[in-house]
């Protein structure tokens, strides 16, 4: 019975531990003086946690996508894009003999979504100092494109034909995103009523 109170106590004295080192705001800024016309004025920030969001992802490809089937390969919410050309998507992926891509990204804030304009195939890339093909048309290629600042969602979907095999190629899409939570993009914004 001693060990059931001892155990409860332990549990209650942690408990009370570890949400007083919650309360503690590691982030906290200090209220910075300035001058205004000879009086003094304080600038405060409203105390946040975590507002921004850098995130770089490989995500592989496997297994088989169906014709207008589609892979959900970011959710960032409660975030968006947010720092212009700091976001930005490299793929490797199926493509067709002219270079152009089996799949279709799109981006927005679901369910609203728009087509990412990956641009064509990358083919000519450099392993040292030498010539190296980054995209074999017809099996697999390369492409990258920066994503517009404001999106939370972006998927994969399949444009072609037929099914898709990711099983074999190394098939893959790399998300590198500079994001910061929703409400403060909406804050910062001029009121357009």
């Amino acid at each position: 019975m001693n060990r059931l109170y001892l155990g409860l106590v332990l549990a209650i004295i942690v408990t009370v531990y570890v949400g007083y080192l919650g309360k503690i705001d590691l982030y906290a800024q200090i209220p910075i003086p300035t001058i205004n016309n000879n009086a003094t004025t304080v600038q405060q920030h409203a105390e946040h946690t975590f507002d921004n969001l850098i995130i770089s992802e490989n995500i592989p490809l496997y297994g088989q996508l169906t014709t207008r089937d589609y892979i959900l390969l970011m959710d960032f919410t409660p975030f968006a894009t947010s720092v212009e050309g700091h976001s930005h998507i490299a793929m490797k992926v199926p493509c067709n003999e002219d270079g152009s891509s089996k799949v279709t990204i799109v981006a927005g804030i679901a369910p609203q979504l728009n087509t990412l304009d990956v641009g064509n195939a990358i083919n000519n890339g450099t392993l040292d100092e030498k010539n190296f093909d980054l995209s074999a048309e017809g099996r697999s290629c390369l492409y990258h494109a920066e994503l517009p600042n404001g999106i939370t969602d972006i998927a994969l979907i399949n444009t072609s034909n037929g099914t898709l095999n990711f099983n074999e190629g190394g098939y893959s899409v790399t998300v590198s995103a500079h994001g910061t939570a929703i409400q403060h993009i909406g804050s910062n914004q001029p009121n357009m009523d």
